[in-house]
């Protein structure tokens, strides 16, 4: 009994002597909303270790070989000018490709939209994800695959259509 309480005791005086300390990472992407409001997302809390291990530069390159002429040189040849570079132009008649735009993290890659994205985890407390995503500028929603946020209940690939959103009657009320 005694020496599980060394141990633990030891154990716990170098997990908090000079060891490596927590650190905490916030990461703050931009939310699909207008510009200026920032979203926080997932917390995490990760431990940072030194290195143990020395850190060896490469070598510097040897210095060329200079060649020593042993006789008596007739002509002597130019010295070589700086490298040529040639471009070859694109083909005529096909466009490059235009940059694309990276989409943030964390969307839902079986919607496609018209500019931002559906995030694949809505925030807590949304219960009309259609009415969300449009207050947040997204006005056409495609489904390309998995419908998993049922933002397409007729299924005609076509997500948040204004007629879907509307609050149904029941039965029998007029």
């Amino acid at each position: 009994m005694a020496g599980v309480l060394v141990l633990g005791a030891s154990l716990a005086m170098v997990l908090t002597m000079g060891g490596p300390r927590p650190v905490d990472v916030r990461r703050v992407d931009l939310a699909p909303a207008p510009p200026g409001e920032l979203s926080a997302t997932h917390t995490t809390t990760i431990g940072i270790h030194q290195s143990t291990t020395a850190v060896l530069a490469p070598p510097p390159p040897p210095p060329p070989a200079q060649q020593v002429a042993t006789g008596t040189a007739t002509s002597a040849d130019p010295p070589p000018g700086p490298p040529q570079v040639t471009t070859t132009p694109a083909a005529p008649g096909r466009p490059s490709a235009p940059p694309t735009r990276p989409r943030p993290d964390h969307c839902d890659r079986n919607y496609a939209t018209d500019g931002g994205c559906v995030p694949w985890l809505l925030p807590l407390g949304v219960r009309q994800a259609c009415e969300w995503l449009r207050e947040h500028g997204l006005t056409r929603i495609e489904v390309r695959g998995r419908d998993r946020h049922r933002l397409d209940p007729d299924r005609d690939g076509i997500a948040c259509e204004p007629d879907e959103d509307r609050p149904r009657r029941g039965r029998g009320r007029s």
